[in-house]
């Protein structure tokens, strides 16, 4: 019987040290966010005599950034961005040669002359990418469905991004695409634990990652690229 006993004891001992408390199960959620799609009538066109044309990833100045860690950062995500160009079946051209041959004041200023010295038909330009859109809530949802007011949700942040496109034909100069692509964060619900204390960065709203984690960010980047692809192709 005392061996009995000790045996109930131990295995409800190891379910309630293994089990998850329900308490535990708790989900933060956002919305999604729209995307901006603008696509001209010249550039469908266009693509679908020309599916496989020559184009340059451009980059606005204000991303190119002097912070070594983050340009290295920037030139992964460009060189993602032109690897799914490439797999889409488009020929990319060098981003620097293409940069020096603009340079030229001549080519500059006649676009026939830059299309046939760069041998380039669309320009790709990356006009912005920010990675730190901050996304906040005091609400969560509880393991019944029951929404949730949380102090401690109020004094934190989720991140999300965006990326904008401008597509832009060289032999008519003209902007013949605006596309803008969002990633918003938890859309499929995040779960985090029980409310803990705050450490007194937290509670001076200090922030501990103030981006996007760089592996969600990569991938972001590739999907827009591809929804980029497509839109141009509708």
């Amino acid at each position: 019987m005392k061996k009995t006993l000790l045996i109930v004891i131990a295995v409800s001992f190891l379910l309630i040290s293994c089990g998850t408390p329900i308490s535990a199960f708790r989900t933060v959620k956002f919305s999604p966010k729209n995307d901006e799609i603008t696509t001209t009538s010249s550039l469908k066109e266009y693509l679908s005599k020309n599916p496989k044309p020559k184009i340059v990833l451009r980059t606005s100045s204000r991303l190119n950034s002097d912070n070594v860690t983050e340009k290295e950062q920037n030139n992964y995500l460009y060189n993602s961005i032109e690897s799914e160009l490439l797999k889409s079946g488009f020929v990319v051209r060098d981003r620097q040669l293409f940069d020096k041959i603009v340079t030229n004041s001549n080519n500059n200023n006649n676009y026939e002359n830059l299309k046939e010295k760069s041998d380039t038909d669309l320009i790709i330009e990356l006009t912005n990418l920010n990675r730190s859109i901050k996304y906040q809530t005091n609400k969560y949802i509880d393991a019944k469905g029951r929404e949730i007011n949380s102090t401690y949700l109020a004094n934190k942040s989720y991140y999300g991004a965006t990326i904008e496109f401008k597509v832009i034909m060289i032999n008519t100069n003209e902007f013949a695409g605006i596309y803008k692509f969002n990633y918003v964060p938890c859309v499929d619900g995040c779960e985090f634990g029980a409310a803990k204390k705050m450490t007194r960065r937290e509670k001076e709203g200090v922030e501990l990652f103030e981006a996007v984690e760089e592996d969600r960010l990569i991938e972001f980047v590739k999907t827009a690229t591809n929804q980029l692809v497509a839109e141009m192709r509708k």
